[in-house]
């Protein structure tokens, strides 16, 4: 167990790092929008972030601790169940924040920025597989504390308005994990949000 919760230590590490660079790249975004529109549209992204990245400072030293303690833990141990339960939304956190990264590949050009968001999103993602198998090998250790029904993305819901799903991030069989940029411009505006 305390491999597993080294993992998880360093994917919530990296996602930490990346939260921050991410958070700095919509700074100047919001700062010189061009409408309120923009704007808000943004300064949302940038919140759910920051919101996320707080949680993160709370939650990291708990899994560190994890990681350096032997021995199992009492399912029934109020302070491990709300770990799980924490460990369950933060699964849901790095969903979100692939698809702010998406976003934001929409609105940036520049290739320096856009160079920098794919590596993020291919490390998000992989982190993002890892995560919901660790959570999944708890799920079936610890009970159903880790899968609550709040930390299970649209996307993933089964029966669940499949007509709102984004294949990109529902379709576990998709054939190219990895979007080609261009391919996402097409389908995600700005303004296609509004409706």
């Amino acid at each position: 167990m305390t491999e597993r919760f080294a993992e998880l230590a360093g994917i919530l590490n990296r996602t930490r790092e990346a939260v921050t660079e991410f958070m700095n790249m919509l700074d100047p975004v919001i700062r010189e929008a061009t409408d309120d529109y923009e704007r808000l549209y943004y300064h949302h992204i940038y919140e759910e972030e920051e919101h996320r990245l707080d949680r993160l400072r709370d939650l990291l030293p708990k899994v560190e601790a994890m990681a350096e303690r032997s021995g199992d833990r009492d399912p029934d141990d109020p302070e491990w169940v709300y770990l799980l339960q924490d460990l369950g939304l933060e699964k849901f956190g790095l969903h979100n924040f692939l698809e702010h990264i998406d976003l934001a590949l929409h609105h940036f050009q520049d290739e320096e920025r856009t160079g920098e968001l794919r590596r993020m999103r291919e490390m998000t993602h992989d982190d993002y597989g890892a995560i919901k198998d660790i959570l999944e090998e708890l799920n079936e250790r610890y009970g159903e504390a880790v899968s609550g029904r709040g930390s299970v993305p649209t996307d993933e819901k089964e029966d669940v308005a499949d007509d709102l799903k984004v294949p990109l991030h529902s379709d576990p069989a998709a054939p190219d994990p990895k979007p080609d940029p261009a391919s996402l411009r097409k389908r995600w505006t700005v303004g296609s949000l509004k409706h």
